[in-house]
């Protein structure tokens, strides 16, 4: 099966617009704003099993007309973070349990006591509204269609076909690292990615971005901000200078070329990535719209 995922030259041409630092600015401070420091999350799933679990929740809701889909339940996730390596079947319990008592899963009814059910309340729809929200404005200064992906959002049927393509080119083997597999050890790590964004917005809005001069960087401020130790921050930072990705000073860091390069292939491939699957649920959107019209029609 072909993976569907943003082509090469796809993400140079993005990468070469006027407006890409801008949309690069836009999108990491949106990210950093909406990180939920949290140890309780940090010790339950990492930073990437944090993001794609309720995301997964919400695909598996959708899905569930689909034939031989499960909806979403229990058994359902843990063979879901299973087949994706998300967390261990009793780190997926703990998470839905939290997500119940947060109010963003609720029991469902159902006459087949031996299957119960979950449903997404519309306070997860929202949060995840917010999230592809932020990412659509900061893409309109390099696609303007994303403003169409923005309005999208109102549309419950827009919302359903996106999550849906996004979780078909996730399970299809789509990742957004694929651009910058050199980012991979901060992905990996709790905070990590907001760690290398906090780094790049350091730098005056007048700058480039990613910054290409020294700035300022504080062990204990990114530690207290992220909810992280030092000890943690320390060695995401030492491993990066490893990789060639950045070189520590005193008070200040840099980014090196690699590093530089790397955040602009992984934010060009996440905003192609989201476009692709907005523009799929855009024309999801249209067909039922016609077959709407076509029903009222023969009424």
């Amino acid at each position: 099966m072909t993976v569907p995922r943003p082509s090469a030259d796809a993400v140079a041409r993005l990468r070469r617009m006027p407006g890409f630092a801008r949309a690069m600015r836009a999108s990491t401070a949106a990210a950093i704003r909406l990180y939920r420091g949290d140890r309780i999350l940090n010790a339950l799933l990492s930073d990437r099993a944090r993001a794609l679990f309720p995301h997964f929740a919400l695909y598996l809701h959708f899905a569930e007309q689909r034939e031989g889909e499960l909806g979403l339940t229990v058994g359902a996730m843990k063979a879901m973070c299973a087949r994706l390596d998300l967390c261990s079947a009793g780190r997926c319990e703990a998470m839905l349990a939290l997500m119940r008592a947060t109010g963003l899963v609720a029991s469902a009814s159902n006459p087949d006591r031996r299957r119960r059910p979950l449903v997404p309340t519309d306070k997860l729809i929202a949060l995840h509204r917010d999230r592809w929200g932020v990412q659509f404005d900061a893409m309109s200064a390099v696609l303007p269609a994303a403003v169409a992906y923005r309005a999208g959002l109102n549309d419950p049927a827009f919302v359903k076909a996106f999550v849906l393509e996004l979780g078909r080119r996730f399970i299809a083997g789509a990742r957004v690292l694929d651009g910058a597999p050199e980012l991979e050890p901060f992905a990996e790590r709790t905070a990590g990615m907001v760690v290398l964004f906090s780094l790049a917005q350091s730098s005056a809005p007048e700058d480039a971005f990613p910054p290409d001069s020294p700035v300022p960087y504080s062990i204990n401020g990114l530690a207290t901000r992220f909810s992280v130790s030092r000890k943690h921050v320390l060695t995401l930072l030492r491993e990066a200078e490893e990789k060639g990705l950045l070189v520590r000073g005193t008070d200040a860091i840099t980014i090196l070329p690699l590093g530089r390069d790397a955040i602009e292939r992984m934010l060009a491939t996440m905003f192609l990535y989201m476009a692709e699957c907005a523009d799929v649920a855009l024309q999801a959107g249209r067909e039922a719209s016609a077959t709407d019209a076509v029903a009222t029609l023969s009424a």
